[in-house]
């Protein structure tokens, strides 16, 4: 599968959020919804990679966002990290994901995969299935873009 607009979306995403120190003069809340949305990006591209090797060798595919909206899990890796390996870790995880996708065959983008997708309040939302491709082009041109805008945003802020 071609990868180029998600390694782009990554790159813009990483630029803005590289920019940023450990010890950046940012007001709290800014502070705080940085480091929450790179968690969760980390943790979901875990996810996104694991769902692409079951895409890759045929497998169901499922896509349970759980994890990377559990604030446990979220609060955890933010305390174990700071900002400077949080967007290092991003930068590998998009990398391991990319490369499976790259290794992965155009019309494996066809393939459904179920969305088992929780809201940033824990609520269930409705399962779907759709296409590997489309999952992809959607974190491509809209979720990592979101993202970045609201690092950038966050990091304006004083």
């Amino acid at each position: 599968m071609d990868t180029t607009e998600l390694d782009n979306a990554y790159r813009h995403l990483l630029a803005a959020a590289g920019v940023i120190g450990d010890t950046a003069p940012l007001a709290p809340d800014s502070r705080s919804g940085i480091d929450w949305t790179l968690s969760h990006i980390a943790l979901s591209d875990r996810i996104l990679a694991a769902a692409a090797r079951d895409v890759l060798t045929g497998l169901p595919a499922i896509v349970d966002n759980r994890e990377a909206m559990d604030e446990a899990a979220i609060s955890s890796l933010i305390a174990s990290t700071t900002h400077t390996q949080r967007v290092d870790l991003v930068s590998r995880n998009a990398a391991d994901l990319s490369a499976v996708l790259r290794a992965t065959p155009d019309q494996a983008a066809a393939i459904p995969v179920t969305l088992r997708l929780v809201s940033r309040e824990g609520r269930p939302l409705p399962e779907q299935r759709v296409p590997w491709g489309d999952l992809i082009r959607l974190r491509a041109t809209e979720h990592l873009p979101g993202h970045t805008t609201r690092i950038r945003l966050l990091a304006s802020a004083q």
